[in-house]
């Protein structure tokens, strides 16, 4: 069943099924996706692994998936690096989990993908396609965390924007200095300009001590 990444992003409830594949190349969207799920299940048990560390030794991955017990917590599979090869495996899977959750993340997976197909067509499955952001989505993020903040004229938000090159991950990084620097929450245009020139501003703990 396939999940529209926004409304997950909004809702990480959506993702209720055992198994859910989150894949794109959207690599800032799918950490934030990864960590809502965390912060989410906080009691349970979370294992992480990779595609290669599984398929090296299949037996014991079997072992730790079938191993549970009354008094554990729930264990929560996060699985990273995934392809088609990993497939037969969540097919023979699948219809013994109980109480455990898989999350697989991937790259981009063209529309040939037996791994996609396959969480696509399923309806006991979920999966997100993580777009890459745009202008319109940027915006939408930096408005959203700078809410209540003076001084977000719409000047500013196109520096803002401008400044992440539409990467996810660099937009959060900035937001952080803005935050961490404008603590009185009035943005100051000028200010914001010298502190978003990483040729001015290479060493974010100075900033941070100037905070």
């Amino acid at each position: 069943m396939i999940f529209k990444s926004y409304l997950v992003d909004q809702n990480i409830n959506l993702l209720d099924k055992k198994l859910c594949l989150l894949f794109g190349e959207n690599l800032g969207l799918k950490i934030e996706l990864k960590n809502k799920i965390i912060n989410k299940n906080k009691n349970a048990e979370f294992i992480r692994l990779t595609q290669d560390e599984i398929l090296k030794n299949e037996d014991n991955f079997f072992n730790e998936i079938y191993n549970i017990s009354l008094f554990e917590k729930q264990k929560i599979y996060l699985i990273d690096q995934t392809s088609d090869k990993i497939l037969n495996i969540i097919k023979e899977l699948q219809p013994k989990l109980d109480t455990q959750k898989i999350y697989l993340f991937s790259d981009v997976l063209d529309r040939r993908s037996k791994l996609r197909s396959y969480f696509e067509k399923s309806h006991d499955t979920a999966v997100v396609i993580c777009y890459a952001d745009n202008e319109l989505t940027i915006k939408k993020i930096v408005i959203e965390k700078l809410k209540g903040y003076g001084g977000l004229s719409p000047q500013n938000i196109i520096t803002i924007v401008n400044n992440s090159n539409l990467d996810r991950i660099k937009l959060n990084n900035e937001l952080n200095k803005i935050t961490t620097y404008f603590q009185n929450k009035i943005i100051d245009a000028k200010k914001l300009e010298i502190l978003l020139d990483l040729k001015v501003n290479n060493d974010f703990n100075i900033l941070k001590d100037q905070a």
